[in-house]
Formats: C-alpha cells, structure tokens, sequence
C-alpha cells in the first residue's frame, strides 16, 4: 500500500483517535465497516489493464493502436458493508452519470441495505458502525438515521483521518475488482458490469473477509503505539 501523506495534526490525531477505538469503542462489539468504490467501465485505473502488449506493432488494428482515453471515464458507484464475522452486505449499484453520492442518496440507498444486513446477521450482536469521514456519513440527517434505528458508530471526534491501511475493506475491493476484471475481462456496457459485479461480491470468501477485519484490533494498537506509518 502507497503510504498516505500526513500533517502534523493528523499524526498528532490518528494515535489518540485509535485509543478511543481500541478502548471503547470497539470492546466487546463486532466491527461492521463500509465503503464506496467507482468501478469504470474501461478499468483504466487497475494497473496493467492500460494500454496494450505486441510483438509485431504494423499489425496491430487501428482502433487498439489509437484507442484512446476519455477525459471523463464512466463509472459505476459500487457501496457495500462488511463485517467482523466475515459477512457481506447487499451491495449498492448505482449507473452511469447516477446521483451522486450525498447524505440523503446514503441514506436510501446504501444505509437500507445497512440496516437490513445488521437486523439478519447481527441481530443478536452488539456491533459497533465504523464509517470512514466522507461527508455524507456524518451529516447531521445521517446521524439522526444512526440513532433512529440503533445503530452503534463511531463519533466523527473519534475516528482517524486518512488510515486506509487500518480499514481492510480497502483489501476488500482489490480483490473484487481482480475477480470483476480478471484475464482482462471487458465490459460492453454498463448493466454488463453491473450484473458481473453482483456475482463476483458473492465469490468472496467469508473466512477471508473475517480475517481481514479481525486483524484490525491488532493494527489499532500498533498505530496508537508507533503511529500510521508503522503498519505501512
């Protein structure tokens, strides 16, 4: 993982905010994360799908020779949840040029398929919902949606800015875009991708998903110890 780029007050933060995790708010409660991805049609942005490999360039077809890339490429919204039991949500996907993503797009789209997740897989579990700081996640009628119905997360004065290497969702959509993308798959359009996307999520594994998260209790630590850029 590329190291992120960090000020001083976010070193000076992301330890104490990792205390709060570790001593509160994560004991004796299962972690439940979520994220959203865009996911192109062109999957220009996973390395080594750009461009294009040949021994013999004279013959090679004009429209892959001087195939080139759009300023804006289109792109599908992909949310999802997680949990520290090793389970995955009903993914959210959205369509090209689609709303973007605001607290009240969030609201009904992503945090319905949320609350249907913890009621059939937690419902007998205290959970602890650990978004990360975009803005939608902590608007003030997203956090009205968090307390109506019981839903346990993490005060934004609490959670650590900038520290994908201690959120393993981000491992997460790795190895769903290698499954959606794999031996160069190309996508002809959109509901294509987004049927493809909805059956690779349920190729994941589920004991590797819990791993994943399980290890993020012992990554706190250690960053609440030595700071974000040991675990880099």
């Amino acid at each position: 993982m590329k190291a992120p780029k960090y000020t001083e007050d976010q070193l000076e933060r992301i330890p104490r905010c990792c205390r709060a995790l570790r001593r509160v708010h994560f004991v004796n409660k299962l972690i439940v994360m979520d994220d959203e991805k865009y996911f192109t049609l062109s999957n220009s942005e996973m390395k080594g799908n750009d461009g294009f490999y040949t021994n013999d360039y004279e013959n090679v077809p004009d429209e892959i020779k001087f195939k080139s890339k759009k300023k804006f490429e289109d792109k599908i919204l992909v949310w999802c949840a997680i949990s520290e039991a090793g389970f995955i949500s009903q993914p959210y996907i959205g369509v090209v040029r689609g709303e973007a993503l605001n607290a009240n797009i969030y609201i009904q789209r992503c945090l319905s398929k949320l609350l249907q997740f913890v009621n059939t897989h937690h419902a007998n579990d205290q959970i602890v919902f650990w978004p990360d700081l975009a803005s939608c996640h902590y608007a003030r009628i997203t956090r009205d949606w968090y307390e109506t119905n019981n839903i346990t997360f993490v005060p934004k004065a609490d959670n650590p800015p900038n520290l994908p290497q201690a959120r393993p969702i981000e491992e997460f959509w790795a190895i769903l875009s290698r499954k959606v993308y794999n031996n160069g798959w190309e996508v002809q359009n959109q509901e294509q991708l987004r049927r493809r996307i909805y059956t690779k999520i349920k190729e994941i594994d589920d004991e590797v998903v819990r791993r994943m998260i399980q290890r993020v209790k012992g990554i706190i630590r250690q960053i609440e110890n030595n700071g974000p850029l040991s675990v880099i």
